[in-house]
C-alpha cells in the first residue's frame, strides 16, 4: 500500500467516529454541527443530521428547517454559507450541494450532484462564483445558478473550504498541498511542494498577500500568495486542524495534543504557548475567537476557555457536558457554539461564558 493511501487511512481511523456516515434508515451520519452566523438576518443556520435549521440569535428559537421531514438518506455537516444574491448554500453527505431560501425553504432553488463522493467542508461563494470542494477529490466550480464551470483535480479528498483574493482560490488537499487555481480557467497557478502532512483548515489569507495554514505534520506555515513559495514555519505539538485566527499581527491556534500557541504572524517566532489539557480528551480542533483582549477557545474536553492574549494565562474555564469540535463563532460580544453530544448544538454565552440561551431541536 502507498504511504499516502496508509496515512489517509490512518487519518481516517483516528476520527471515524466523527466522520462517518451511514446509509439508509439504519443509522445517520455523525459529526460536528457546520454553523454560519447571518447577523443582518439576527439568524443562525446551522447543519446538522438529516437538517438544516435556522435559529433567531435573539433567544434560540427555531425559525424554520429543511427538509419538513428527515430523510436518514441525506445528511448535513458542513458549514453553510450565503451568497451575493441571496442563496444559502449547504452541502451533503449524500454527495449534493443544496441552494437554499435563507427565509426558509420547502424545496431548494436548485442541487448540484456532479460530485461522486460526501461533502466534509462547505463551500465558498465568492462574487458570482461558488467554489464546492469535494471528498472526491475533486474542487468544483459554479456558477449563482449551480451549472459547473470546471472542476479541479487533486491527489485526495477535499475536506477543507477554500480562501480567495478574487483572482486565484487557495485550495488545500489531503494529498500534502495547497492548490492556487486560476478563477476563470480552473487552471493551475501554483502547487506547493509537498507540505508533509494534509491540510483540512481554510488559508487565511493576510492584506499583505500572505498565507497561513496548519497541517497534519504539526505545522503551521506561512506562503507567498504569489507563488506558493514558504516564508517560514513553525512546529507546533500535535497535528493542526482548525483554520489560523490572524487577530492584527498575531496568530492563533489549537492543536490535537491540546495546545494553544500565540505567534507572531512577521516572521513565526512564538510569543507564547499553553498546554489546556493533557488528558485523552485534550484535542483542540476549532478556530478559537478573539474579543478585546481575550482569546477564546473550547476544546473537545467540554470546556470553554479564556484566556488572556498577551501571555496565555487562563482567566476562566467553563465545563460543559458535552464535547466541543467546531468554531467559536461572534455575534456582537455573544460567543456562538456547537457542541455534540449535548442536547443542545447550539449555545449563546456572553462574554464571561454565562448562558444567554440554548437551541434544542424539536423532535
Amino acid at each position: 500500500m502507498k504511504t499516502s493511501h496508509l496515512y489517509i487511512l490512518i487519518t481516517i481511523a483516528i476520527l471515524g467516529s466523527l466522520l462517518t456516515a451511514c446509509s439508509g434508515a439504519a443509522g445517520a451520519a455523525t459529526s460536528w454541527p457546520g454553523a454560519l452566523i447571518d447577523t443582518d438576518r439576527e439568524t443562525a443556520y446551522l447543519a446538522y443530521n438529516t437538517f438544516v435549521y435556522a435559529v433567531n440569535l435573539a433567544n434560540g428559537a427555531e425559525k424554520w428547517r429543511y427538509p419538513e421531514k428527515a430523510d436518514n438518506k441525506i445528511t448535513f455537516f458542513a458549514s453553510p454559507v450565503l451568497t451575493q444574491d441571496g442563496q444559502l448554500l449547504v452541502a451533503s453527505y449524500d454527495h449534493k450541494l443544496y441552494s437554499l431560501n435563507p427565509e426558509g425553504s420547502t424545496a431548494p432553488n436548485w442541487v448540484f450532484s456532479g460530485s461522486k463522493d460526501r461533502y466534509i467542508a462547505g463551500p465558498l461563494a465568492s462574487g458570482e462564483d461558488i467554489f464546492a470542494p469535494s471528498s472526491d477529490n475533486f474542487l468544483y466550480a459554479l456558477d449563482l445558478s449551480g451549472s459547473e464551470r470546471w472542476k479541479f483535480e487533486t491527489g485526495h479528498a477535499l475536506w477543507a473550504t477554500p480562501a480567495t483574493d478574487g483572482k486565484l482560490v487557495f485550495q488545500p488537499s489531503m494529498d500534502h498541498h495547497l492548490y492556487a487555481i486560476d478563477i476563470q480557467s480552473g487552471e493551475t497557478a501554483w502547487k506547493t511542494e509537498d507540505l508533509g502532512g494534509a491540510v483540512v483548515g481554510t488559508p487565511t489569507l493576510s492584506s499583505n498577500g500572505v498565507l497561513y495554514v496548519g497541517t497534519f505534520s504539526s505545522e503551521v506555515l506561512a506562503l507567498d500568495a504569489g507563488n506558493g513559495q514558504l516564508i517560514w514555519k513553525t512546529v507546533a505539538k500535535g497535528w493542526v486542524w482548525s483554520r489560523i485566527l490572524l487577530d492584527n499581527d498575531t496568530l492563533y491556534f489549537g492543536d490535537l495534543d491540546g495546545y494553544v500557541f500565540a505567534l507572531n504572524a512577521a516572521d513565526g517566532s512564538v510569543r507564547w504557548q499553553v498546554q489546556l489539557d493533557t488528558s485523552a480528551n485534550r484535542a483542540i480542533s476549532g478556530t478559537p475567537a478573539v474579543v478585546g483582549d481575550t482569546l477564546y477557545v473550547a476544546a473537545k474536553n467540554g470546556n470553554l476557555y479564556a484566556l488572556d492574549v498577551t501571555n496565555g494565562s487562563i482567566r476562566w474555564t467553563k465545563a460543559f457536558d458535552g464535547q466541543f469540535y467546531s468554531d467559536i463563532h461572534l455575534a456582537g460580544d455573544t460567543l456562538l457554539l456547537t457542541p455534540i453530544k449535548m442536547d443542545a448544538i447550539l449555545l449563546a454565552l456572553d462574554s464571561n461564558g454565562n448562558q444567554k440561551w440554548t437551541f434544542v431541536p424539536a423532535k
